[in-house]
């Protein structure tokens, strides 16, 4: 009874072993950390407009290309001790930034997107990191306050998970902090082997604490997991597997010490 309760208790550990994020693939994002501004005009710490890799979002078509004259999408390189973010980026030098001037809140969402190489996987859990940063006021500037964020994970264009605001009034100002997204696939799903995208956004929504202050959001490291997970007629296969193992070596225990 000892060796059945000592193989089973082994069961969890090979169970794990099977999704173990050890045997993750970091599935290709291209200017994660939007460090790649080829191509770009770089004036006073900022680039607007078109970025690499990545393309604009903007369903109401109210940013004007994104370079102006009210709304900007582009990058932010925090110098050393930056009144913006003291820490500097998340990952490397730049952040990417969705900014707007105080009177357009609440006109409607915008912000940037990536169609990967990648496609959607069937048995697969997948995994998105995305520092999202609450940017403090400037000398120029009132950033004070947070106009929310979502971050979307598509597939063929359709949502299949999100972060719909959920660090909204836990990033302090200055600071990042790591959204996440976690969702899995079984055998059959409608979007299976579909390009996967990844959708930043600004909510643009007026804080009713700041409402006279301008509204950004920013985003930088983004990180896209996939891991492959077992059919469950592959788990079920396992279990009963070791509880042969098990039934056999009780049954020879209980030969061994009969009379």
């Amino acid at each position: 009874m000892k060796r059945l309760f000592q193989l089973l208790l082994t069961v969890p550990a090979i169970m794990a072993s099977l999704a173990s994020p050890s045997d993750a693939d970091l599935v290709t994002v291209i200017n994660p950390s939007f460090e790649d501004i080829r191509g770009e005009n770089f004036t006073n710490g900022f680039t607007f407009g078109p970025l690499g890799g990545w393309d604009l979002y903007d369903p109401n078509g109210i940013t004007n290309g994104g370079a102006g004259n009210t709304y900007f999408v582009g990058t932010l390189t925090p110098a050393a001790n930056s009144p913006f973010f003291p820490s500097g980026a998340a990952d490397g030098q730049r952040v990417g930034i969705a900014f707007n001037f105080a009177g357009s809140g609440g006109q409607g969402e915008y912000g940037m997107q990536q169609t990967l190489a990648a496609t959607l996987q069937p048995n697969t859990a997948y995994s998105l990191d995305v520092e999202i940063g609450n940017i403090a006021s400037g000398t120029s500037f009132d950033l004070s306050g947070f106009p929310g964020y979502r971050v979307d994970l598509l597939a063929g264009g359709v949502v299949v998970a999100q972060d719909n605001n959920s660090l909204n009034g836990l990033i302090a100002e200055g600071d990042f902090e790591t959204s996440n997204i976690s969702f899995a696939t079984t055998a059959s799903h409608a979007q299976l082997g579909q390009a996967l995208q990844i959708r930043l956004v600004n909510l643009n929504q007026i804080d009713a604490a700041f409402p006279t202050a301008d509204l950004e959001v920013d985003f930088d490291f983004i990180r896209l997991r996939a891991t492959a997970v077992p059919e469950p007629s592959s788990l079920a296969a396992l279990l009963i597997g070791i509880g042969m193992v098990a039934r056999r070596r009780w049954r020879r225990g209980d030969r061994c010490s009969a009379p």
